[in-house]
């Protein structure tokens, strides 16, 4: 076991995103306990950066929406390292791409419980352990743009990154009013070219999704967001906002909320748009 090193956990960390911070909190020395869904991805994912590093690297096949399958994460983690240093709360999915009444109840369902209960389960197995552990903790909650503005056909994406935001600000206050040495960061990133739409198994997949997908593999590097992510941790900055654009787009939404004006249509909700208009064949 390489002892005095810092400990990473970041949950779906088989591709995208969680892989591409997996690897760099293994460049920054720490040792790494991957998470992820899907086994068969997450096993050669393992493998590729244990075959690849001196450093330690676990992994374990974890449904991030299952509380109890959380707490065994956090027991590994800890059984095996006895503290964690950071935790990435990564895993999410899009859902399905439409309007939200043509939604069913059970794919709304599935996306809030990936992406916002996958979170409020980190937090509700990973903190009490960080409090009982003598060194500090750093925990960073994955959001989205979404989380910060709105957009049409992803009112379920968006209304669970939303709460992630805020979630986020509620445990920032708390650690500070109750003096808990964690500090606490939520990404809001733009498109990046991950596995997000593929991950999500859609159980209606369109034309527009598909696009979205390609839209996607044409956008920012996963390796070049999670080096700035790292980079804001290591500042403890608490909105790690990596893209110039999205804070044009908070600055905007928020004033159209004080001149109560309709709600601002950024850039990327006109994208979305010619791809729907664009999917449908007009």
């Amino acid at each position: 076991m390489n002892i005095n090193k810092k400990v990473a956990v970041i949950t779906g960390a088989a591709s995208g995103i969680g892989f591409a911070l997996s690897k760099a909190c293994l460049t920054e020395g720490m040792n790494v306990v991957m998470a992820d869904i899907a086994k068969e991805k997450l096993d050669a994912s393992a493998k590729l950066l244990r075959d690849t590093s001196t450093l330690e690297v676990i992994s374990m096949v974890c449904d991030v929406s299952n509380f109890s399958e959380v707490m065994k994460l956090a027991s590994l983690a800890y059984s095996h390292f006895n503290q964690v240093d950071l935790l990435i709360n990564n895993a999410g999915i899009s859902g399905n791409i439409a309007p939200l009444w043509e939604q069913s109840v059970e794919d709304i369902h599935h996306v809030i419980d990936v992406n916002l209960y996958g979170v409020i389960n980190g937090i509700k197995a990973f903190i009490p352990l960080m409090f009982k552990q003598k060194n500090s903790a750093h925990i960073v909650n994955m959001a989205s743009i979404y989380g910060l503005c709105s957009g049409s056909q992803m009112a379920p994406y968006a209304m669970s990154k939303h709460a992630i935001v805020a979630m986020s600000e509620s445990l920032y206050f708390d650690f500070i009013r109750l003096k808990k040495s964690i500090d606490i960061s939520v990404v809001c990133p733009s498109f990046a070219n991950t596995q997000l739409m593929t991950n999500s198994k859609n159980s209606n997949p369109n034309k527009l999704h598909s696009l979205i997908t390609n839209l996607m593999e044409r956008s920012r590097s996963v390796e070049d967001l999670a080096d700035y992510i790292m980079a804001e941790i290591e500042k403890k900055t608490f909105y790690i906002l990596p893209d110039k654009e999205v804070k044009a787009y908070c600055e905007a939404r928020t004033d159209a909320i004080v001149h109560q004006s309709a709600p601002h249509q950024h850039s990327l909700e006109k994208i979305i748009s010619t791809l729907s208009k664009r999917a449908n064949g007009e």
